[in-house]
């Protein structure tokens, strides 16, 4: 009963935006590794942003490669919208850290229709640790976001364009840089 709000940098109450839109529309977010991704937060950009992975041997995971149609080895793209007229998100994840190959593993967005826009957000999430992108500029072809390498069951990253303030990790079952209400 007062003018203040759970709401900070984006994320709703302590949640992921990201992860809440990725779960709105069926998507998995508790996988080994989580490339996720939102636009068009206003309905004003309506055109198709694609997320792709490309995995150690050159496997590349994009909406060719949509639910169902992957190897059993592979990641697996789970949440794909065309051109939606809301918030649009896709996401792409890794079920079985055991079944993950070593490597470099690279994320991209690539704007499908190279229609005017106002760039996106994109979360990669592994061993309990978010990374969060915010890209407020227009794409026109790809923006490589970042890559994460496994070697051992150990992941480590590589950011290709600079890291939002919104990175989060889980502290004592909480995530970090997020509002948790307390009594």
């Amino acid at each position: 009963n007062n003018n203040y709000s759970w709401t900070f940098n984006g994320n709703l109450a302590g949640k992921s935006q990201i992860k809440e839109a990725v779960k709105s529309e069926g998507g998995k977010i508790d996988g080994a590794l989580r490339f996720s991704i939102i636009w068009n937060e206003d309905g004003k950009d309506i055109l198709d942003f694609d997320a792709h992975a490309k995995e150690p041997g050159g496997n590349e995971i994009y909406f060719g490669r949509f639910r169902g149609n992957e190897t059993p080895l592979s990641g697996m793209l789970d949440v794909d919208m065309i051109r939606p007229n809301k918030m649009g998100v896709e996401n792409i994840v890794w079920s079985n850290l055991s079944k993950m190959k070593d490597g470099v593993y690279k994320f991209w967005i690539h704007n499908y229709d190279r229609g005017r826009n106002k760039g996106f957000k994109a979360e990669i999430e592994f061993n309990g640790e978010t990374y969060s992108y915010e890209y407020n500029k227009a794409v026109t072809g790809d923006v490589h976001v970042a890559e994460v390498t496994l070697k051992k069951g150990e992941f480590s990253i590589k950011h290709l364009i600079p890291e939002s303030a919104v990175s989060s990790k889980d502290v004592y079952g909480l995530e970090t840089n997020q509002f948790h209400k307390v009594s």
